[in-house]
């Protein structure tokens, strides 16, 4: 366990941490002095450092910046994204498993299908909490996987159950596994990536979710066009198998990828001065390391006397209610309006590319000179497209033309929680275990509302038109908007009272 870690190794990078604070900057090495002198680029050269600029990182960075963050992204990030997917993958196929032959195999002729989303929200809402408290404590690079082989072997079990009570529980099981990725994947990249690095970086970890939900589809029609009846199980069956068959592997690369945090780090692939140079960074940029403020009796009243406790998790539903994807309004529109079988499978994909494309650029924009790290511009942005989408069909009686566009529009707001998450870093700096515990509350509190919220606004029997649900969403991306507005004033308040107030702290922190 973390907390149980020798104090000496703890002690050694605490000096390490010192040494490199106190020898000359990356910036003053060799390679970075020579950066600094005058180069001469031609036109197209400096066209194409320019680009790179904006899309990734500044080139400029010295080589051992770069190759650091290479080693980063190739295995902490690439890892994160893969289980992510993973857990996506092991969360959608329930519902192509249902229209596949679980239905008529399980007897699922009621509202089962509803109840078995229900108990895996239930795990999935009891387990986030206690999962980013251990992340303190247990190594993120032992915790995950283990939680990872656990769902994949669940996943596996799923191919077996012969009625619903089974499927029920392995269902929360799964819930109860799953809930942790997301929260601690997110505190982690958080907790290694500065302000110029980390948004478009939690973008790319966020918008995998999507590209698991399509690929559980092609699983689900590769699997009953050439799995079905094979070895005497069906379609749907060998999907849970299929399933099971990626993740598995996955897990086990986090035992190896997964870096902990950089105070704690003991991954192959960073050195221990890597480590400190890196938490000499995020320490310059503001943040407070891991330990500083140490769970205790009272760390909760404490956190729970801050504003990010309360209009953070708040902020995060308006993320989520603003975005009208509870639903497949637009299938069901082009079904209403006689489009083909074909037309109505494929069209609405259209709707999920523009997210996945909308988030990365976001990420890229908020990172890049142009907007440095600032990431409520690209927020806004992208809030105001989907309202322009959703305030269209609330009206409805438009033309055709401009409901297709409207359509496509209402996904703008899917890149929304990739800035979103990443600017958490940026709000709460001043405490390394509050942000990990703010961000599985947020989660937590969106997955709760939006059962009633579904509920009341996005009933069946109003499709296609979900007059509520689009008035709903509209007013929900109004409210993000303002909030926006409003987490940026608190910042900046913050900021000020940090700079203003920061040397007497300082002499009053307890170190590492």
């Amino acid at each position: 366990m973390m907390d149980t870690i020798a104090s000496s190794e703890v002690g050694n990078l605490e000096r390490t941490v010192d040494k490199a604070a106190s020898s000359p900057s990356i910036s003053s090495s060799p390679e970075s002095s020579s950066l600094e002198r005058p180069r001469t680029y031609s036109r197209p050269r400096r066209i194409v450092r320019s680009i790179q600029r904006h899309i990734w990182d500044d080139p400029d960075k010295s080589k051992e910046e770069k190759w650091f963050l290479f080693k980063l992204d190739l295995f902490l990030l690439s890892s994160a994204c893969l289980g992510y997917f993973s857990k996506n993958l092991d969360q959608a196929n329930i519902n192509n498993a249902y229209v596949s032959g679980m239905k008529e195999s399980l007897k699922m002729y009621g509202s089962e299908l509803t109840y078995t989303s229900n108990v895996f929200t239930a795990g999935y809402v009891v387990g986030q909490m206690p999962a980013v408290m251990l992340a303190s404590r247990v190594r993120p690079s032992i915790l995950i996987p283990t939680l990872e082989i656990i769902w994949s072997i669940l996943t596996f079990c799923s191919s077996s159950v012969t009625n619903v009570s089974q499927l029920y529980a392995i269902r929360f099981l799964v819930g109860l596994c799953e809930s942790g990725y997301f929260p601690v994947m997110i505190y982690l990249i958080g907790s290694w990536y500065t302000k110029a690095e980390r948004g478009k970086r939690v973008a790319l970890f966020y918008c995998t979710a999507a590209l698991a939900s399509m690929f559980s589809g092609y699983i689900q029609a590769g699997a009953y066009s050439g799995l079905d009846g094979v070895r005497g199980r069906q379609g749907w069956q060998w999907l849970f198998i299929v399933c099971g068959v990626i993740s598995l592997p996955i897990a086990f690369l986090g035992y190896f990828f997964i870096p902990d945090f950089p105070e704690t780090t003991r991954a192959f692939y960073i050195t221990k001065d890597e480590a400190a140079r890196q938490c000499a960074r995020l320490v310059e940029e503001g943040q407070k390391p891991l330990g500083h403020n140490p769970w205790n009796r009272k760390k909760l009243l404490r956190i729970a006397k801050q504003w990010q406790f309360w209009v953070l998790p708040m902020g995060y539903f308006f993320v989520q209610t603003s975005f009208p994807s509870e639903q497949p309004a637009y299938a069901l529109w082009l079904k209403s309006t006689g489009h083909t079988v074909y037309q109505r499978n494929v069209w609405p994909t259209g709707q999920v590319a523009i997210g996945v494309v909308v988030q990365l650029l976001a990420g890229m924009l908020s990172d890049s000179p142009l907007l440095k790290g600032r990431r409520w511009p690209a927020i806004v942005v992208m809030q105001a497209g989907t309202l322009f989408g959703a305030i269209i069909i609330a009206v409805w009686n438009v033309p055709d033309t401009l409901k297709y566009v409207a359509y496509y529009f209402t996904y703008f707001a899917a890149g929304v929680p990739g800035p979103y998450f990443a600017w958490y870093s940026d709000l709460i700096p001043h405490d390394h275990e509050m942000r990990g515990f703010v961000i599985a509350i947020s989660n937590m509190f969106s997955y709760i509302m939006r059962i009633w919220w579904t509920n009341a606004v996005w009933r069946t029997i109003d499709a296609p038109r979900y007059k509520a649900g689009f008035i709903g969403a509209s007013a929900m991306g109004v409210a993000m908007i303002l909030l926006t507005v409003l987490l940026r004033v608190l910042q900046s308040r913050d900021d000020k009272r940090r700079t203003d107030d920061g040397a007497p702290v300082e002499e009053t922190e307890t170190k590492v």
